[in-house]
C-alpha cells in the first residue's frame, strides 16, 4: 500500500466489513516490497516505481488513499474469488 498506514486501515476495515477472511493488508514503502505481494495499491504517481519492484503483482493506482473508490473494486474482486 505504498507507505499509507491510513489507507491500509481504510482497506482493512472495508474487507472486514465485507466479511472477507484470510486477506492480509500491509503497508510498506515501495523500497521494501519483497516481490511476494499479490496486489499493490499505490498513489498514482508511484505506481510505475512499484511495478519495477514487483512486476508480477496486480497494481491498483489511487489518487487519494483515504476515499479511493478503487477500494470497493478490490473488495468486490476479493468477494468473487
Amino acid at each position: 500500500m505504498g507507505s499509507s498506514a491510513m489507507g491500509a486501515s481504510v482497506l482493512r476495515n472495508k474487507i472486514k466489513k465485507a466479511g472477507i477472511e484470510g486477506v492480509t493488508v500491509v503497508n510498506k514503502a515501495i523500497a521494501n516490497l519483497s516481490g511476494d505481494e499479490d496486489l499493490i495499491i499505490t498513489q498514482e504517481e508511484l505506481t510505475d516505481r512499484a511495478k519495477q519492484k514487483n512486476p508480477n503483482a496486480q497494481h491498483v493506482s489511487v489518487g487519494n488513499f483515504m476515499n479511493a473508490p478503487q477500494y470497493d473494486q478490490v473488495v468486490d474482486q476479493l468477494k468473487n474469488q
